[in-house]
Parts: C-alpha cells; structure tokens; sequence
C-alpha cells in the first residue's frame, strides 16, 4: 500500500466484506420456506408408488395458487416448440420451428408479444432482462424486444443451431451448422471469438442441441458424434477439456449449477452421470433403446430427461455407494396423442418442469424441484420496472470480462494482477514518451510573453515530476533486489 489514504480505503473495505458476510449469515435464518416433496404415506394402496401419481393426482392435492402452474397449450400448426425460462422464473419464450414466437408472464398468462417471423427457428434464448430475448432462424440470429419489434440482425452468427446466453459475461453462445462456436457480446454487439470445433478437435461437428454451459465457471460443454464431450472458452482456440464419455454419438449433455455433476446421455442408450472434480463416471444407467434425447438439472439436482414423447424425472442420481443400474426414477409424464418432445427447462424458484412438444406446451407439477428462497439482489421474481432498470444498471457495472473465463475460478486473482501490471507498463511508456514540438497542438500555444513564461513552466514542472517518478521506480528496483 502506497499512501496512507490507500490502507485506510482497503481496512474500511474489508470491514463492509466482513459485515456483510455476517449480515447474510444471520439472514439465513429468515429463510423460513422449505423445498415441495410428495410424502411416501399419501400413497394409499401400498402396491402403488410415488412414480405412477399423474399430474390430475398431484394437481388435486395442492393449493389452488400452485394449482394453476399446471396447464397445456395446444399449439399443433407450428411446433416443435423450443422453451426458455428468465433468470427469475417469471417469464415464458416459446419458439416453434415453423415461425411462430410468443413471450408472456407465464403466472398471470400476460402476453407480451406473438409473432410469426415465417422462417425455420432452431432455438430461443432470454438475454439479461426479460424485454430483450434472441431467435436463431434459419439465415440469421435476431434479437426482439418484447413488443416483439426486431432490434438486431446478428450476422455474425449465421445458420445458428443452439444458443447459450452467459449472464455475468453478457455472451451469447452460439454453435452453427458448419461446427462453430461463436462468442456475442450483447452489450457492445461486438464478436468476441469463433472456433471450429470440427477441425480443433476432429471429434465431428456438434449435434443440433448438444450443448450446455456450466453455471460455475461460464465453460461451454459440446457433444461430439465421436462420443467426446468438450469445454470451451473463449481465450483458447483449443477446448480446455476433452473427455470420453460415451461410445457412440453424444445426444444430450447437462450441467448442474454448482458444476460439480454433469449428466450425459448417448446413442448406445446409457445415462452417466460424471464428478467435473475428478471427470470420473460415478453412475451409469440403462435407458430406452435411443437414449435421452435432452437432459436438464433442477436448482435441487432433480434430473429431467425425454424420450420421445415421455420425460422421466430422476431423484438420488449422486449416490457412489448405490451398485443398482436401475434408474431412480421420481415422476413419468407421457405427452398426449404420442407429440415428440423437443425441449425441457426446469423454471427457476418454482417447481414446475416446463416441456416443449411438436403440438404445443405443457407445465408439469413437480415438488422439490425448485429452490423455495431466493435472493432478491440477483434474481427477484416481483421486481417492479424501476428496480428492473436498476439491476440491469447494475449488471452492467458488474459485467465480467471474457478473459477472465477459466476452468478454474481459484486463478481469477492472478490473471487480474497479471493484466493490472501490464497496463500499468504501458502508462508509463506512455508518460516517459516525449512529443516532438511540431506535434504540439496549436490549442495549447499562447502567444506573447505570457505564453512563453507559462511554456517554461509546464516544461520545467514535466522534467522534475519525470525525473522523481524515475528515481522512484530506481529505488523501489533496489528494494526488489
């Protein structure tokens, strides 16, 4: 620490960080809500499971508010129908293959905006805030807002098959027919990076919807038709992680939020589930005869996987010591009038699993699912407009750069120290850097002799601060050595 006024700035700092980590601490007992589940002693007949309850069995034993969280919509012109909750879990975006886009309150059935952008969709993702929410068509992808009124045409992500939106970093991921992995960052609309994965890693392009990212660390994880699932990030032209996971073609891969598990799902028709602390296989299951063509995670590690046209939901999948290849199934849902399933997403702080089909959509009950408290500071389902403009004011204050992207988290310091040094270098090769007189802007000349007296001074003042900043740097080298 270098001045006086700087220790005292650092000690008043670390007495808020210490404060505040109290303060959340003791807060920690207001958490008074506590997570749904479904008691084994409600099964009347002792024959029957848990497993084999419908939703018109679980939809009758609730209240009437969550009650209303289960319902259908019967969309059958336009799907298949790719889904996607916001961070809050508040809002809904529906994408039908055939053209059709609709965002709306999924709560109160508020519609915000329905359109028809008559061209092919492969995907839909929410950006930031729920008034901004990007389409990957079939020629371009396109951010709407949610007046459904086109904002951008985004060309650099062209042909795009799935997209991932990174909310700390404001990065929108996109993966292309071509095998591309491209890099968006939103709030400056400039193209961050773009590798091909074909040719990185010779492991064949990506599958239409292998992809996923991990929450922890902002990785980006592929599927690979040689059974190789890798992670990226945008600093490397190579993935960070290469691993085998499965013998055949890669389906489907899933990430928990804490990025400690990872669910993969394969041709060969097995489900793995993966340690990323060690990258070993804790479980491996036997699924239908094509495997799970998507998995997701719930915020309380439930595990949704579809087959077709049924989504199974899994519980107790972490279990090393469990020798059983029979899969822990919790909930079975079939879809009617036997629709493929194209898309699942857990909604976040609700326990509702919400499941796009080629014939509409459909929200299921299911309890445990979704995490009871939450933090009104990073995702506030109730937020007003006014605390909306300011929290994303203030994400983009707190907007995370893409360097510091890494596998691990624990060299975020060193990397920040690193990139601090050599700005610092480059300062002061500017500041040590004269001009030549003929570059001197005619602005600062003064005429007479009061522009003479005052360009003496302004010469003398530089070659005294140049000099006692070079004989500090000389004294803090003496130090060093």
């Amino acid at each position: 620490m270098a001045t006086r006024r700087t220790k005292k700035w650092l000690h008043v700092k670390e007495r808020k960080s210490k404060f505040a980590t109290r303060q959340a601490t003791r807060s920690e007992i207001l958490h008074v809500e506590e997570e749904g589940y479904i008691v084994p002693d409600a099964v009347d007949d002792e024959d029957e499971r848990i497993v084999d309850l419908t939703q018109a069995d679980i939809k009758s034993s609730v209240d009437i508010f969550s009650a209303q969280k289960r319902f259908d919509l019967q969309l059958p012109l336009y799907g298949p129908y790719h889904i996607d909750y916001t961070r809050n879990g508040r809002h809904l975006l529906l994408g039908g293959r055939k053209g059709h886009v609709a965002a709306f309150d999924w709560q109160t059935k508020k519609l915000h905006c329905e359109l028809n952008v008559m061209e092919q969709i492969n995907d839909v993702k929410w950006l930031h805030i729920e008034t901004m929410y990007a389409v990957a068509q079939r020629q371009w992808t396109y951010i709407y807002d949610n007046q459904g009124v086109e904002v951008h045409c985004l060309k650099a992500l062209d042909r795009s098959l799935h997209l991932e939106f990174l909310p700390y970093h404001f990065l929108l991921a996109a993966t292309n027919e071509a095998g591309y992995l491209s890099y968006i960052d939103v709030s400056i609309g400039k193209k961050v990076a773009a590798y091909n994965t074909k040719i990185a890693n010779g492991n064949g392009k990506c599958g239409t919807s292998v992809m996923c990212q991990n929450p922890s660390n902002a990785m980006i994880g592929l599927g690979h038709a040689g059974g190789v699932v890798t992670f990226w990030s945008p600093n490397q032209r190579e993935p960070v992680v290469k691993m085998l996971a499965h013998k055949s073609t890669i389906r489907s891969v899933a990430v928990e939020r804490t990025g400690t598990y990872m669910a993969t799902s394969g041709v060969d028709a097995k489900l793995k589930i993966w340690d990323l602390r060690t990258y070993k296989c804790l479980n491996e299951y036997r699924t239908a005869s094509t495997g799970a063509s998507t998995l997701t995670f719930s915020q309380k590690n439930l595990l949704a996987a579809s087959y077709r046209d049924i989504v199974e939901i899994y519980k107790d999948l972490y279990d090393e010591e469990s020798s059983s290849t029979e899969l822990p199934r919790y909930l079975v849902h079939q879809c009617p009038n036997g629709s493929s399933i194209a898309s699942i997403a857990f909604c976040p702080y609700e326990d509702v699993l919400g499941v796009g089909h080629e014939r509409g959509f459909v929200s299921l009950l299911v309890p445990g699912a979704g995490e009871p408290n939450f933090d009104a500071l990073e995702a506030n389902p109730y937020q007003t407009k006014k605390q909306r403009k300011h929290a994303e004011v203030k994400q983009l204050l707190d907007k995370i750069q893409p360097d510091m992207i890494t596998l691990d988290n624990s060299v975020l310091s060193e990397i920040d120290r690193k990139a601090f040094v050599r700005k610092q270098e480059d300062k002061q090769k500017e500041f040590n850097f004269v001009k030549p007189k003929e570059l001197i802007a005619k602005a600062e000349k003064k005429k007479g002799k009061i522009g003479k007296r005052l360009a003496r001074k302004s010469q003398i003042h530089d070659a005294k601060l140049k000099e006692f900043l070079q004989q500090k740097q000389l004294k803090r080298q003496k130090t060093k050595k």
